[in-house]
């Protein structure tokens, strides 16, 4: 009896250490297509967004070249002087502020997350608080517009 009851007190550690590395492969085993689309789901989730910016009609804008606003437009044709000069449709993703705001970014609504951050802050809004679905902005909409509905 002595003798068995050293086999197990000797072989103990060695035998639980065996059950866990066991239960520990079976469920990697088990669990293998959930770990093999763990970073496309992540990527899907904080990857970049998808923007949409509608063109702005030159043929028209150069009829209407006595307008001074027509004229002050950015390279880009989003911007009217202070205001949208075409519809403009945006998807936010979900994930941080910053990220978010890049697509606010790539479809020309404003220069980088410090200028929508400032505009957030002359407005009163939280920055962080920007809100992850489809935007589409009017012309005539400002910065502070743009700032308000996305943080509401």
């Amino acid at each position: 009896m002595k003798f068995i009851k050293d086999f197990i007190y000797d072989k103990n550690d060695i035998v639980i250490a065996f059950l866990i590395l066991l239960v520990a492969g079976a469920l990697i085993v088990w669990r293998m297509d959930a770990i093999m689309t763990y970073p496309q789901t992540l990527a899907e989730k904080t990857g970049p967004t998808k923007t949409v910016v509608d063109e702005v009609d030159t043929d028209a804008d150069a009829d209407s070249s006595s307008d001074a606003d027509s004229n002050a437009q950015s390279s880009d044709g989003v911007w009217s002087g202070n205001a949208l000069a075409a519809e403009v449709k945006v998807t936010i993703e979900p994930g941080v502020a910053s990220v978010a705001v890049q697509s606010l970014v790539d479809a020309g609504l404003f220069e980088s997350y410090e200028d929508f951050e400032q505009v957030c802050k002359s407005i009163g809004r939280e920055p962080t608080n920007i809100k992850a679905t489809s935007f589409t902005f009017g012309p005539g909409s400002t910065k502070a517009d743009i700032a308000k509905t996305v943080t509401n």
